[in-house]
């Protein structure tokens, strides 16, 4: 369905993964704030609204695009393993298993992201921004599906921990669908830190406001009862890990492509496998153009696997990790990448990655065909465009339930060292201050046209190949994004999974269960291990997409999810749930 809004405020859009947040990032938009600012608000206010998956102390990559000079940022909003961390440890105690609990916590990288993008780009205050997120968490707001699927599909893991139990089992049973639901100890958290600023800020200004905020989080009260909170169970952070945190702002990673330019997080992350997917399906049916005619599902599940090769092989912490980052996402390589697809036969599980002079591939084996199954991080996403050319993408993430929630603050630290490999023949290894490879990504996508694309979403590992597939639509089919958003979709499980164990099942590929039987017959013939699973409900990929540009602006919605979309001046696409 098309909605149409009055053609009398500024042009903007917003997609974000719960509508309140979408309404708070407008009411921000339309109090003067701009995209940064909408977008930490809306942020902020999903880790109330989507606490099952998005932490206040957990993760939050940011994509900036500054339209003042053009260039677009990564806000590097992930932490690091604390200084105490040691291989060993967890080889001899653990088996080289990374447990679930409090030794996979990082350094909370969440609030410091926030208040880093608001000192560089933004203009309003903390306290604008948090108060929507406090009132939230305070007086509660009405539990939506995901928050209902989430306590009933993980209970047994929120009952291991008192304080998990309390917040997401109130009454001592899984969240009930439109019940009210309250966090008053987040809400406490949310107030001291809108106390701080604001104390800070009626003497000193803006600055001084988020610097007290920063300060309260990381080195004062809240900072305190976190480490007595990692002290208690066992856990390896300290003050030092905590104050030392800081958020790195550097260009984001770009990549080539469809005469446009792809940016994503950089190489702690899994974002530049969506650039080298979409180079290689770019070389691939530039070279084999008889190939557009055929079914697109086959040609992407294979360009998705030698991106994901690559990824495992030489992906990891770039203050940690030399690896070949030009060369991976260069069109020669891309080319060369796409001359090992066959049209007619699928890979037999994972192809090899790429081989570069002077750097050694992974040789970490990694678990496959297991029957039980891995606990995957989900996320949440926040994107606007503002009436300036102004771009925010986040996905902020982790989880409810893999650790002890910390009394009195109402949060989970963030669990993300749960993507990080013990073996040292991995580049996603664990060390002291290095970042854990996370899934979450993010991406903004410059066309050749002079449009902007962001998007994002849930889905954890599987939330990369719903971009590739949403972005390779539109750019190769010429589908609109509308239509390219819709579109079934296929996943391969070949790729070992981000998080621990990292389990990997050859050859297998996720079909959604409405694909047409033709295409899933052809699917078959090509030597794929097809599955069928449902479209909807948590865990299941989804993504939201803005497009901006010369004042032409989209907010689309997946149907696989619920989301929220606003924008202003032009229509707005949302595809009826």
């Amino acid at each position: 369905m098309i909605k149409k809004e009055p053609n009398n405020c500024s042009p903007f859009a917003v997609s974000a993964g719960h509508k309140i947040a979408t309404e708070i990032a407008t009411n921000v938009l339309s109090d003067g704030g701009n995209a940064i600012d909408a977008g930490v608000a809306a942020t902020i206010a999903l880790t109330v609204l989507h606490s099952e998956q998005v932490q206040f102390g957990g993760v939050a990559p940011i994509l900036i695009h500054i339209a003042a000079n053009g260039l677009t940022y990564s806000i590097e909003g992930a932490g690091r393993w604390p200084s105490a961390t040691n291989r060993a440890l967890f080889e001899k105690k653990y088996r080289g298993r990374i447990p679930q609990g409090i030794l996979r916590t990082v350094t909370p990288a969440g609030p410091d992201a926030w208040l880093t993008a608001l000192k560089n780009y933004g203009t309003m205050s903390f306290e604008d921004l948090a108060t929507p997120a406090w009132n939230l968490a305070r007086d509660g707001f009405p539990a939506h599906q995901d928050l209902v699927d989430c306590t009933t599909q993980f209970e047994r893991y929120y009952r291991r921990y008192e304080e998990n139990t309390k917040i997401w089992l109130p009454n001592d049973q899984p969240v009930q669908l439109g019940q009210n639901f309250i966090q008053s100890n987040l809400a406490n958290t949310l107030r001291a830190m809108i106390d701080a600023d604001r104390s800070a800020r009626s003497k000193k200004g803006r600055s001084a406001g988020l610097e007290a905020v920063r300060d309260l989080f990381y080195v004062g009260e809240i900072a305190d009862k976190m480490i007595e909170h990692i002290s208690h169970h066992g856990g390896l952070m300290t003050h030092t890990d905590l104050s030392s945190h800081t958020t790195p702002v550097v260009p984001a990673t770009s990549a080539a492509i469809f005469g446009g330019t792809a940016y994503t997080c950089g190489f702690w992350s899994q974002g530049p496998a969506l650039s080298q997917t979409l180079q290689i399906l770019e070389q691939f049916f530039l070279n084999n153009p008889a190939n557009l005619a055929t079914s697109s599902h086959h040609i992407i599940l294979e360009a998705t696997k030698l991106a994901m090769a690559d990824r495992d092989a030489y992906y990891g912490d770039p203050d940690f990790v030399e690896a070949p980052y030009d060369q991976l996402l260069s069109p020669k390589y891309a080319e060369k990448r796409a001359r090992e697809i066959c049209a007619n036969t699928a890979f037999d599980g994972l192809p090899a990655a790429g081989i570069f002079q002077g750097f050694d591939r992974s040789r970490y084996s990694i678990p496959q065909d297991k029957a039980d199954q891995a606990v995957s991080l989900d996320t949440s996403i926040a994107i606007v465009a503002d009436k300036h050319g102004n771009l925010f993408a986040s996905t902020p993430s982790d989880s409810s339930f893999d650790a002890p929630a910390i009394p009195n603050l109402g949060f989970v630290m963030s669990t993300r060292g749960g993507q990080s490999y013990v073996s040292i023949d991995h580049p996603a290894c664990l060390s002291p201050g290095k970042r854990p490879r996370v899934s979450a990504c993010p991406f903004i996508f410059h066309t050749r046209e002079g449009q902007f694309i962001a998007g994002g979403g849930p889905g954890a590992d599987l939330q990369l190949q719903t971009a590739v597939q949403v972005m390779a639509h539109h750019l190769i089919f010429d589908q609109p994004l509308i239509d390219s958003v819709s579109t079934h979709r296929v996943f391969t499980h070949s790729a070992p999974a981000s998080t621990e164990p990292h389990f990997s099942f050859s050859g297998k590929i996720v079909v959604e269960e409405d694909m047409p039987e033709a295409v899933t017959a052809e699917l078959k013939e090509k030597g794929h291990n097809v599955t069928l699973e449902t479209t909807q409900g948590i865990n299941k990929p989804s993504i939201c997409i803005v497009k901006s540009g010369d004042c032409a602006f989209e907010a689309i919605g997946d149907p696989r999810r619920e989301s929220g979309q606003r924008l202003k001046n032009l229509v707005q696409n949302r595809i009826d749930q």
